[in-house]
C-alpha cells in the first residue's frame, strides 16, 4: 500500500533516500504556488529512478500566515498522491518535521482532505 506520512524528525539523521532537491528556502507567494509542482515531481522522479521504496522529504519552511502554508501543503499532497498513483515507487513517502507548527498543519490538511476514516488519520496523540 502506498502511503504518505508526516512525522517528527530530522533529515540529517536519516539513513535512507532523502529528497534534498525538494528543500525550499522560503515558500512562494500564494499566486506562485504552481512552481512547487515541477520541483516535487522532479524529486519524486529521482526517487523512483533510484528505485527506493521509501523517500524522505523535507517539510515546507515556516511562513507568517498559516493559510500560505496550508495552501502549499495541500498542493504538495496532491502532487505526491498523483505521482504515487501513476508510478511504481516510492511506495512510502515520509515528511520529516522538526517544527511543531508545521507538523500540525501537515496533519490537519491530511485529516481534513485525505483521511478516509479514523484509522487513516495522522495523529500523534493530540486528538481523540
Amino acid at each position: 500500500m502506498k502511503t504518505i506520512h508526516v512525522q517528527k524528525g530530522d533529515l540529517n539523521t536519516i539513513d535512507g533516500y532523502v529528497a534534498r532537491d525538494a528543500v525550499l528556502a522560503k515558500l512562494p507567494a500564494p499566486q506562485d504556488m504552481a512552481c512547487l509542482k515541477p520541483l516535487y515531481e522532479a524529486a519524486l522522479a529521482a526517487a523512483e529512478k533510484a528505485g527506493v521504496e521509501t523517500a524522505y522529504f523535507p517539510p515546507i519552511p515556516e511562513a507568517d500566515l498559516n493559510s500560505t502554508m496550508f495552501q502549499a501543503i495541500t498542493l504538495i499532497y496532491q502532487i505526491m498522491r498523483e505521482f504515487q498513483a501513476s508510478h511504481a515507487n516510492p511506495h512510502q513517502i515520509r515528511i520529516l518535521c522538526d517544527n511543531d507548527r508545521i507538523l500540525q498543519l501537515y496533519m490537519v490538511v491530511w485529516n481534513l482532505y485525505y483521511a478516509e476514516d479514523k484509522a487513516d488519520r495522522m495523529n500523534d496523540g493530540r486528538w481523540d
